[in-house]
Parts: C-alpha cells; sequence; structure tokens
C-alpha cells in the first residue's frame, strides 16, 4: 500500500495528539548562532560554513545546475547498491527492555533513501524525511549520516530520494545543497547519540519541484511522552535488502540513565534505517502523523533509540529553516 503524505501549510512544531482537547503550538526560537547581525545574515553565512561537498566527476562547473547533475548521473543503481550493502553497524550500546513486535506496514512517500560517501569515498546510506516546513527544502536524517563525529569529518555527495522502492525513485533525485548537524554531535570526545539529528537544505527535483511538493511531509512534534505508541519507518539493511521500507510500531519508553533518549524494542530497524522517523498519531490509512523521534542507536539486535526532540531541537530547527529560505 502506498501512501501520500499531506504537505499541509501549518506550523511546523504543531502537534495533535489522539484524545486531547486541542493543537498545542509550540514557538521557534532563533538560535543564538545566528548574531548580531541579524537572521537574514546569520542563514547566509550558516549556508556558507557548511555547504555540502560535491566531488565528483563534472563537478567543478561553475553552473550549479551541471554540478546537480553530474551528481545525480553519478548515482547510478550500481553505485547505489553498494551503498546499500556498505550500511554500517550502529552502536552497540546495549539498551533496557521493552515490549514490541515488528509488524507489516504501509509505504510512505514522504521517507526516502539517502545516500553518500563517507570522505574516503566509501559509498553508504541511511534514511531521510522530507519535513513540512515553511521553506519546502528540508530533510530530517541522523547527524551520524552526515558527519562521523567528534574530530572526523563531513560526509559528501548526498542525494535524497523520497519514496524509494525497489530500485525504483518516483520523484527524482534531491540533491544537498547544505548540511547540518546538531552542534552538540560533534563536539566532544565522543559521539553524542542524544544528539544524534541533523537536516539536509535540497535543491530542486529535474521536473523544478520542492521536495515538500513532490512528495509530502510530516510536522515534527516535540513533546513524544513515555507509553505512546510510535510508529518507525527505515529503509533496513542485511538482513533485509535496503530497497524497501521496513515498518514497526512499539509503545515509547525512556532509556536507562544517565542515556537520557527514547527507546522501543523494533528488531527490523537494522543499519541503513538510521534517520528513519518516530511517527507519533500514525493513521495506516491516509499515511498521516507526526515526528516525534528517528532512528539512531541500536544494540545490534531488538532495541532503537531515538534523541529526544527538546528546546536544543527546536532551536537547530530554527537554524535549518533560515538557511532553507536563503537557498537560491
Amino acid at each position: 500500500m502506498f501512501h501520500q503524505s499531506p504537505a499541509t501549510r501549518r506550523g511546523p512544531f504543531l502537534r495533535l495528539g489522539q484524545g486531547r482537547a486541542a493543537l498545542v503550538a509550540v514557538c521557534l526560537a532563533v538560535v543564538a548562532a545566528v548574531g548580531s547581525s541579524g537572521p537574514a545574515v546569520g542563514a547566509d553565512r550558516a549556508a556558507t560554513e557548511h555547504r555540502a561537498i560535491v566531488d565528483v566527476p563534472g563537478s567543478r562547473s561553475t553552473s550549479e545546475q551541471a554540478r546537480q547533475s553530474a551528481l545525480l548521473a553519478y548515482w547510478t543503481p550500481e553505485r547505489i547498491g553498494k551503498a546499500l550493502a556498505n550500511e554500517e553497524a550502529g552502536d552497540s550500546r546495549s539498551l533496557s527492555r521493552a515490549q514490541a513486535a515488528p509488524v507489516d506496514g504501509p509505504h510512505s512517500t514522504a521517507v526516502g533513501k539517502l545516500v553518500f560517501e563517507h570522505a574516503d569515498g566509501k559509498p553508504d546510506a541511511c534514511t531521510g524525511t522530507v519535513i513540512n516546513s515553511d521553506s519546502e527544502v528540508l530533510v530530517l536524517t541522523a547527524a551520524h549520516c552526515l558527519h562521523d563525529g567528534p574530530g572526523l569529518d563531513w560526509t559528501k555527495n548526498q542525494v535524497f530520494y523520497p519514496g524509494f522502492h525497489d530500485g525504483s525513485a518516483p520523484y527524482g533525485g534531491f540533491t544537498a545543497w547544505n548540511i547540518a548537524t546538531s552542534p552538540a554531535w560533534s563536539v566532544g570526545s565522543k559521539p553524542d547519540y542524544q544528539h544524534d539529528y541533523g537536516m539536509l537544505v535540497v535543491n530542486d527535483n529535474a521536473a523544478g519541484e520542492t521536495v515538500l511538493d513532490a512528495a509530502g511531509g510530516y510536522q515534527i512534534a516535540p513533546d513524544m511522552r513515555t507509553g505512546e505508541q510510535v510508529s518507525l519507518i527505515g529503509y533496513s539493511g542485511p538482513p533485509y535488502d535496503g530497497n524497501h521500507q521496513e515498518f514497526c510500531q512499539d509503545l515509547v519508553e525512556p532509556t536507562v540513565p544517565p542515556l537520557n533518549m527514547w527507546q522501543v524494542e523494533c528488531p527490523n530497524m537494522t543499519p541503513g534505517s538510521s534517520g528513519g522517523p518516530w511517527l507519533l498519531d500514525y493513521d495506516y490509512d491516509t499515511g498521516t502523523g507526526y515526528i516525534g523521534g528517528l532512528n539512531s542507536i541500536n544494540d545490534t539486535g531488538d532495541f532503537m533509540a531515538s534523541p529526544r526532540f527538546d528546546n536544543d531541537m527546536k532551536t537547530f530547527y530554527a537554524m535549518m529553516e533560515q538557511i532553507g529560505e536563503a537557498r537560491p
């Protein structure tokens, strides 16, 4: 079953809870890194600092359109196949038990395959989700799909294929214009999985459509709570083929301290599902829902954990929305 995720135009941090009396609106704070020069100048500076790296044959052209075309041509079916085969193992951290069972589920058009290369040229793949944002060009994924962690490098040559299924990309490819992660991800002595989230600002597809117009998107919900049912979607690698969206539902539970994350038991969310959405209030028939988290780390077995979407996430999102609006 294939579902089109509706691309409504409400604010990105709205949350509609089943059994709740009303929508809860959460104000977006402008990140402090914007600086005293004003939001527009700050967005321009941020867009320059983390411009997506493209170093494929033909990418040295002075034409941005030619660079994008070269990158799309670079990701042949064979190279995508190598990326699927190289999906890297997640963190081996042990998480406490929860109750769940994977179930068959739908295919979301707003969830897609993200392919990229590490700095050494090794191809890899994760999962991304289109955000229902005013800029219409934001894709959410895990930070470790964009940056390899403290002291290491940014990934490169990213292309996002929403609705990817069985080797087919029905909405085309969306090349990355800008990428960024939570500021906490790449500092310190080891990766901070409690802030393992990032976003891409993507270019339009070959038809001139924004990613939101082409594939639909989900709003971000900042108030996931213990005991809520959440639906996970991801392009899981081995023993799965990475060509199809896997689906799992469970009740959200907190991780064991000192790790301050959410966890579910979803054994079919294997490497390659990283960055896939945790959808609240998910409706199987309509494909609607809200992003409450994302696939971050697992214990190489049953459990998947997500960062909490707190005030740090809200300020990060505000910066990314400014960068998206600054995209040419």
